[in-house]
């Protein structure tokens, strides 16, 4: 069955690999809550920056700090999360991977 009126937004698990203090690497995750775009915006969408992209279509998370408390979504923390690179690189991969359809090779 092909939905032609797909909900306004999605989620989607973001995976990011963290460097550790005293070396090597450690993957955490959070689930991402994008606005779902349209091709009549995908011109105009890969125009924008990493963190431009992300400012239009991340609307919240579902994410724990280091002691299992719930992160809210709020400016002040997009803002932080929004100086994260690698996290900000995972989280715009996985949406344009959600978002036009694409599925992962295994």
């Amino acid at each position: 069955m092909f939905i032609l009126t797909p909900d306004e937004t999605f989620k989607a698990t973001v995976k990011v690999q963290v460097a550790m203090p005293k070396g090597g690497w450690r993957e955490e995750s959070f689930v991402a809550i994008f606005k779902r775009t349209f091709e009549e915006d995908r011109e105009e969408l890969i125009k924008l920056s990493n963190v431009e992209l992300l400012r239009r279509v991340l609307t919240g998370w579902e994410m724990v700090d280091e002691n299992r408390v719930p992160v809210p979504f709020n400016e002040q923390n997009l803002e932080a999360f929004l100086r994260l690179t690698g996290a900000v690189r995972e989280a715009m991969l996985v949406y344009w991977q959600h978002n036009v359809g694409a599925k992962e090779k295994n």
